[in-house]
């Protein structure tokens, strides 16, 4: 599994059928150039999912891991954005889990957001297709994302790749305090 090339980070095409973008839609790779935009859109989906975010904490000021995460090599973590007409209109990202009791890697889905203007016009699929194909030539057995149970956008995503629902509880643990 080759996570560490920053051309992990590229789109390339696979056996997988990559969703056909609209017109002045695309998707891609994150890049330095974008970090303000996908703060933005970050922020934006804080906001929107605030009380279920409640236990994970606050969002660190620094950028620094995020960048370290994002593009120095080991790569820990991958996201893409998604574009209407050049505008940053939503994204998705990505880290790699690794399971003992399957003794392989999955790419777990942490986020996918489009700005409410956008959403249901094909950004959410050409975003999770993204991560899919990531997963794919990362090696990894499967791609893993959970949301809220009441979320009917995530369970658009589930449909069309057959995905198995899992249901769990999730716990979060905070293991340091806030320095503040």
């Amino acid at each position: 599994m080759n996570l560490s090339s920053p051309t992990a980070n590229t789109p390339e095409r696979s056996h997988l059928a990559l969703v056909a973008a609209p017109a002045g839609m695309h998707a891609r790779s994150v890049q330095r150039a974008d970090l303000p935009a996908l703060l933005r859109l970050c922020e934006e989906h804080a906001a929107q999912s605030a009380f279920e975010r409640l236990p994970y904490g606050h969002a660190r000021d620094g950028l620094l891991e995020l960048q370290e995460a994002l593009f120095e090599p080991p790569l820990r973590a991958w996201a893409w954005v998604a574009f209407v007409d050049g505008e940053a209109a939503g994204y998705a990202s990505a880290t790699v889990g690794f399971s003992l009791l399957e003794r392989a890697y999955h790419l777990c889905l942490e986020g996918l957001y489009v700005r409410a203007a956008w959403r249901g016009h094909g950004l959410e699929p050409l975003l999770f297709e993204q991560a899919l194909a990531a997963a794919e030539r990362f090696g990894c057995i499967n791609l893993q994302w959970q949301a809220p149970a009441w979320s009917e956008a995530a369970r658009a995503l589930d449909l069309p790749r057959r995905a198995t629902r899992m249901e769990a509880l999730r716990y979060v643990l905070p293991v340091a305090a806030e320095a503040g």
